[in-house]
């Protein structure tokens, strides 16, 4: 099960300063470039024959769409809508164009049964107290043998101010979060670490920031073009890596899980 190794008073929700900072790098931080690049590797795969056969449009959810740059992204691949617990985010989804957001908890989606193609949750179950009721949402709004696409973060000793910053209540280990997935009644069909490149320089960082006793996070504001560059391009490089292949360690684990077929 889920690593929560740390009490209910620590953990916070993001701030309103995070979310604008967000929307302002996004489009461009190494992090959601390089993320963008392998989870986006996964998604042409598993859209990519449907939209060669020219079927319908995919219909597709992004689960904490933020302020909405994975949105943008989705829409090359079927009809995309966004859900997200706070407000604030979604006024940004919708100054780039997405109409199609709302407000909702992930533990209890407004949505029919069975609606979607694919489902996305990029840096988000971490978020959710109850991890198993988000999942299990995920897995009824899904389509029987219709895939999820997931991002979390990896190893509770990788734990820094970031964490806090952002209102994660875990950092998951492969194994945890398979075991959750599949008492969620999903189907495993890939599971790996990524981002194996970075593993050390964060963890160096973050022990600092803790060492240091900073309690702000200043990731996502590392955003000088030429280390963006460098950063994106190491990430961002293991994309075709994973389409075949698994990674022993990593900041981050990649899984793509299935809805049975019934």
């Amino acid at each position: 099960m889920a690593e929560t190794n740390r009490p209910l008073e620590e953990r916070t929700a993001m701030r309103p300063e995070d979310y604008r900072v967000m929307f302002e790098v996004e489009d461009e931080h190494w992090w959601f470039v390089g993320r963008r690049k392998i989870v986006f590797s996964q998604i042409a795969r598993l859209l990519g024959m449907r939209l060669s056969k020219g079927g319908e449009p995919a219909e597709i959810l992004d689960i904490g769409c933020g302020t909405g740059a994975t949105l943008d992204a989705l829409q090359n691949f079927g009809r995309a809508q966004g859900i997200d617990l706070s407000f604030l985010p979604l006024t940004f989804s919708r100054r780039r164009g997405h109409q199609r957001v709302i407000c909702a908890s992930a533990t209890a989606l407004p949505l029919a049964d069975q609606t979607f193609d694919l489902v996305t949750a990029l840096d988000v179950i971490e978020h959710i107290d109850d991890d198993l009721a988000g999942l299990r949402e995920i897995c009824r709004v899904l389509k029987p043998g219709a895939p999820a696409v997931f991002f979390v973060p990896a190893f509770m000793a990788l734990w820094g101010p970031s964490d806090v910053q952002l209102g994660h209540f875990r950092r998951y280990r492969q194994a945890s979060f398979r075991a959750v997935i599949e008492q969620a009644g999903l189907r495993v069909e890939k599971i790996s670490y990524a981002n194996t490149g970075l593993f050390v320089p964060i963890w160096l960082g973050r022990r600092i920031m803790t060492i240091l006793g900073q309690t702000e996070a200043a990731e996502l504001r590392m955003n000088h073009p030429w280390i963006n560059r460098l950063l994106a391009r190491i990430f961002g490089a293991e994309a075709g890596w994973l389409l075949d292949h698994r990674l022993p360690f990593g900041v981050s684990i990649l899984c793509v899980a299935r809805r049975p077929v019934e």
